[in-house]
């Protein structure tokens, strides 16, 4: 369904503010960060404004129409008039200050339209913000498998990002997705480049020798943790097969010691084994099975994928970089073999974490991810009434109609992490793995919960035993619920 308003206001100022009021409460609706909604409402202010003194000419009478637009990545809003006709390039091109071209300021898109005799539009987007505490990139599965022994070609090198690159990455999205990649944020090339700047993302691209760029790889980092999901990796469709994706996560590897992060992760789609084999090649311990957080819009080149209409399962695989050999957990009881393999998967021991003094409070929220349609529930330690919070939060995420529901528990805080996982259970929760140095330095347990029919939990491909020992308890659980 359209998800739209629609409002039209006479060329006359004294309306200007129902306009301004009404845009301000849907980017409201629409969930926009609180300061992205100020720059929103400035941007349309002066659309608007400018609309109104100068579309028509003087004593003439006219109408300006506002669509609002709600999309799940951001909000757009197109502001529409019959009056003269504007020669939108010449104006942009000028040396005039002000105006229109304050608005490229607030917004991340900017668009004009000469509608001919229906007249002309102007159109605003501002995107979500990126949220990477709990973003999931787009597997990059879908990729031809490469081989070690494939080599990128002499004419290829591979390099960290320069400012200018941004375009032809997202190009480079475009021809392997169009416009179905959900990460939509690389759609814009400024928003790449601005993400480099300031080191919330590490980009590398492979190059030709002509200058043309065919791939690109990125560190995308965690909020709150020194750790960073690999993703957001592509290669031109003309030069798949070379051995690129290799080269570039190795460079990806290098620039994670560089910046000294503690791990690195990355997701594998499981519906073939492609990715699977690539993270194990790379030295990537398996740790935890998410179901439901890829979309069901995800289309896959391989034609021997397993087909799904519903949303798939990815397999999360770290490589611990900080030297660590060992961990110092509180065990759950009821998960212990699993936990127990899954560090010993990692090539991490296990030390029984010292009991800490008695919580006064819980510390105990959730987080939402817009791009998984997912909410977590984030337990760190509880006091003696958590379970009544438990539940109502979940409730709240309940509410949200997210279509998977996670639980991480802190391993190196929770002391009372039996009782916790026993309410958990007792509401649905079933085992999805472990989820290392996931918040500041903190391991964290994950559980997990479909809350739709639209979760894949039978079409999921493992390639390892075990894989397939994560896929049968998460299954058993989830069938004897």
């Amino acid at each position: 369904m359209r998800r739209s308003v629609t409002l039209g206001i006479p060329n006359n100022v004294k309306y200007l503010p129902i306009a301004v009021d009404v845009i301000r409460h849907a980017a409201q609706i629409a969930e926009i960060d609180t300061r992205d909604i100020v720059d929103i409402v400035a941007a349309s202010r002066e659309l608007l404004f400018n609309a109104i003194r100068h579309a028509y000419p003087k004593n003439l009478d006219g109408m300006i129409d506002v669509d609002i637009m709600f999309h799940p990545h951001g909000i757009q809003i197109s502001v529409h008039d019959m009056g003269l006709p504007f020669d939108f390039d010449s104006y942009m091109a000028s040396e005039r200050t002000g105006g229109l071209k304050r608005i490229v300021d607030y917004v991340d898109e900017l668009r004009f339209s000469n509608l001919g005799r229906k007249g002309k539009s102007f159109t605003i987007f501002k995107s979500h913000p990126m949220d990477f505490e709990d973003v999931t990139f787009q597997p990059y599965s879908d990729l031809e498998d490469e081989s070690p022994a494939s080599l990128k070609p002499a004419s290829i090198q591979i390099r960290d990002y320069e400012c200018g690159d941004e375009e032809a990455i997202s190009r480079l999205i475009y021809n392997n997705y169009t416009y179905s990649y959900y990460k939509s944020l690389f759609y814009y090339p400024h928003r790449i480049r601005e993400l480099n700047e300031s080191g919330e993302i590490a980009s590398v691209v492979a190059e030709t020798r002509e200058g043309k760029i065919v791939g690109h790889f990125a560190l995308v980092k965690i909020e709150g943790a020194n750790i960073a999901e690999i993703g957001v990796a592509v290669v031109h469709p003309d030069y798949k097969g070379k051995g690129i994706m290799n080269a570039m996560l190795g460079r990806i590897q290098q620039r994670a010691k560089e910046l000294k992060l503690d791990a690195i992760f990355g997701e594998a789609l499981m519906l073939h084994p492609f990715s699977q084999r690539a993270n194990l090649r790379h030295g990537f311990g398996e740790s935890a099975l998410l179901l439901g957080v890829v979309p069901n819009t995800v289309s896959l080149t391989d034609p021997n994928a397993v087909r799904t209409e519903k949303r798939a399962a990815v397999l999360i695989g770290y490589k611990i970089l900080s030297g660590v050999t060992s961990r110092k957990i509180f065990m759950p009881t009821d998960y212990r073999r699993l936990v127990e393999i899954t560090y010993a998967n990692n090539r991490l021991a296990i030390e029984k974490a010292e009991m800490p003094e008695p919580r006064k409070a819980n510390r105990i929220t959730y987080e939402l991810s817009r791009y998984t349609q997912s909410g977590t529930l984030v337990i760190d330690w509880v006091s003696e009434d958590f379970a009544h919070t438990i539940r109502h939060y979940l409730h709240i995420l309940y509410r949200k109609h997210v279509e998977m529901i996670f639980a991480d528990v802190n391993l190196m805080q929770c002391a009372c992490i039996d009782e916790v996982v026993r309410v958990l259970k007792e509401e649905g929760f079933a085992f999805s793995g472990v989820l290392f140095y996931r918040r500041g330095e903190d391991d964290y347990l994950r559980l997990q919960m479909p809350n739709s029919d639209n979760v894949e939990t039978k079409q999921i491909v493992c390639h390892t035993d075990f894989c397939s020992r994560l896929l049968q308890g998460i299954s058993e659980e989830l069938e004897a619920f």
